[in-house]
């Protein structure tokens, strides 16, 4: 089997496409499509070029990792332009928590634009009053808001027989027996939303989240320590349960695994059944949630242990996350998009 990985530059958020080939058949895989304003931009353009040399009328697969705005909201025009010839979306269905999540967010973005609903809109900004950075609280939750009916889009947007809920242990496609979920599995994933948490607790905690994760811990720089101890550990690392969520991909190609990973972080990994064995020298890793130091520890690198790291990242992106990487004895390439602009692997 051949495989061309192709990760766009979106700043922040991930547009990867993948081209599978093997005997007379291809594949044309999309994993997430980064913001809506980079859908035009940059995969539009990428993906006409792709499908025509595989002489496709659209992308095979589309994979929805999570939720967030930076990965699903260039999905929506793509789905919009290329859903008759889809063969199918993988995506988490919404639970009914989250549906319940996404009408509160349509009612209060509603009452906000008619400039009706001040009072119901400033008692859920309340929720931030007391806390000393509660700009950039309020500007969370907005994104939070924001990104939840954009969910409600691309699902409506996708016909039922097209759309395949995917949990650990599945090989969805018959004929690519070489693509595995590794996680999340379905108890992990509904652990994560349980019915006790109100909207707004979720969106405090989300918030809360957020801006804690793009809050790099910084250790003291002490000689003759290697950056690798100079990572977070497992319980200062933040993230939230929407990132937690995300869709974990294996491709394998005989004695090579490439790992696609979302934003998943430490527990999503160790959440995967036997993941010492799932998760242990990978020829090709997407490095998570844009290489944040709050998705990979000391442990988890070098359990992976990759022989090449491609990482999509702006602002979250810390450097001693790709150090660390790059410091492995197996390593022969770390790249990121934040340096390199977009990015191609065929190897």
């Amino acid at each position: 089997m051949n495989i061309k990985i192709h990760i766009l530059d979106v700043k922040d958020g991930d547009a990867i496409i993948l081209e599978l080939s093997k005997d007379d058949k291809n594949l044309v895989m999309v994993i997430d499509g980064g913001k809506t304003s980079y859908y035009t931009e940059k995969m539009k353009p990428k993906l006409k070029e792709i499908l025509k040399a595989n002489n496709k009328q659209a992308p095979d697969i589309i994979v929805c990792t999570h939720y967030d705005s930076d990965h699903i909201g260039g999905l929506i025009p793509l789905i919009e332009d290329y859903i008759a010839d889809i063969r199918e979306v993988w995506i988490h269905r919404t639970p009914d928590l989250i549906n319940t999540y996404i009408n509160k967010s349509n009612l209060l973005l509603e009452q906000k634009s008619k400039n009706v609903g001040n009072l119901a809109w400033n008692n859920f900004i309340n929720l931030f009053e007391s806390r000393p950075e509660k700009q950039k609280l309020d500007q969370n939750a907005m994104f939070l808001i924001e990104s939840l009916p954009q969910l409600k889009r691309i699902v409506d947007l996708i016909p039922e027989k097209k759309l395949k809920q995917i949990y650990h242990g599945q090989t969805p496609l018959n004929d690519w027996k070489e693509i595995k979920v590794l996680g999340p599995t379905k108890d992990y994933y509904n652990s994560l939303f349980p019915s006790s948490k109100t909207f707004e607790s979720f969106i405090e905690e989300e918030a809360e989240s957020l801006l804690l994760s793009t809050r790099p811990y910084r250790q003291l720089k002490l000689s003759g320590i290697s950056i690798c101890d100079q990572l977070k550990n497992e319980n200062q690392t933040t993230l939230t349960s929407t990132n937690k969520a995300s869709i974990i991909l294996a491709v394998d190609n005989q004695d090579k695994r490439y790992l696609f990973t979302g934003d998943a972080g430490v527990e999503s990994f160790k959440s995967i059944p036997n993941y010492k064995m799932e998760l242990k020298n990978l020829f090709f890793l997407k490095i998570p949630h844009h290489a944040s130091d709050n998705n990979l520890t000391k442990e988890l690198i070098e359990l992976m242990n990759p022989i090449y790291a491609y990482s999509s990242g702006d602002k979250h992106q810390v450097d001693a996350i790709l150090q660390c990487i790059s410091s492995k004895s197996r390593n022969i390439e770390t790249k990121t998009t934040k340096q390199d602009g977009d990015l191609f692997f065929n190897k």
